[in-house]
């Protein structure tokens, strides 16, 4: 009886060690697809950082491309407000001298009826021409915002 305990034992211990080495095996083996989903999940997170890193690069270049029109534009738009200002004052000058040299109150209205009519002239091709200015740079930065990189 003392050898059938023995074996029983024996046999006990054999069934645990061998539970516990299919334990330890499963473990590894969890350990490993673990590693692995992590190194695969760790090559998705490089892959999407150089896209956005790619696509910031991009998106830098077009809005310095949209900012040189810009710049452009508005040193434009302000050459154009510089000469009509000029023309203004030279407008203005002009006017003075008549009223200057008028002899009757009716040239007065006369010279003042001219110089209003020629400031609206001049105020509306001032306003036609930085329209167009405007929609040329438009036009242009739209253009570039197409050109892409």
């Amino acid at each position: 009886m003392a050898d059938d305990k023995s074996n029983t034992g024996a046999a006990a211990t054999g069934r645990g060690t061998q539970q516990a080495e299919n334990t330890l095996r499963q473990g590894a083996d969890q350990l490993r697809n673990q590693m692995g989903n992590m190194a695969d999940v760790a090559g998705m997170s490089a892959k999407v950082s150089q896209e956005l890193i790619q696509r910031s690069g991009q998106n830098f270049e077009m809005m310095k491309r949209i900012a040189e029109t810009m710049t452009s534009g508005a040193r434009s738009a302000a050459g154009e407000c510089a000469e009509y200002a000029k023309h203004s004052a030279k407008r203005q000058s002009e006017m003075m001298q008549q009223l200057a040299s008028a002899r009757s109150p009716n040239d007065v209205l006369d010279i003042q009826n001219r110089y209003l009519q020629d400031n609206l002239k001049e105020l509306l091709n001032f306003s036609e021409r930085l329209s167009r200015l405007s929609a040329e740079k438009a036009k242009e930065a739209g253009e570039r915002l197409d050109q892409k990189g």
